[in-house]
């Protein structure tokens, strides 16, 4: 079986986000980046939304969107070495997950990812830049 992977990456850069994919949805806000894959009427809609000040992150948070029912399932959340897997949540077509407090400085660079184990095909993802 093949399965395809595809993940959203923006940068985190000072007080903007840039994108440097076009290939997935990326909504851009001062002091935040927001990166999203996948389909929600499909496989499901993977983001990822890092809030924070140049290195630094302040919180996280990761959503799933789906177009149908599913079963219960879990989130990570990982960037660079920091990494936190959620308990089941179990919801019909939009699964969330934080903010979770972070309040860390990562290098140049860190990527920040988030999946689900009930949709893992894809991860969400963006790169914090100074």
């Amino acid at each position: 079986m093949l399965v395809r992977y595809a993940a959203a990456t923006v940068l985190l850069a000072g007080a903007l986000a840039l994108p440097t994919s076009t290939a997935a949805a990326a909504e851009i806000s001062p002091l935040s980046a927001r990166g999203c894959t996948g389909n929600p009427g499909s496989n499901g809609s993977k983001c990822i939304e890092v809030k924070g000040t140049r290195l630094h992150v302040d919180t996280v948070k990761t959503t799933l969107t789906k177009n149908h029912a599913d079963n219960c399932g879990k989130a990570t959340i990982q960037i660079g070495s920091w990494k936190k897997t959620s308990g089941n949540i179990c919801e019909a077509r939009s699964f969330s997950w934080g903010p979770l407090t972070v309040n860390r400085s990562f290098p140049d660079g860190t990527k920040a990812c988030a999946w689900w184990s009930n949709y893992p095909d894809g991860k969400a993802c963006v790169t914090i830049h100074d």
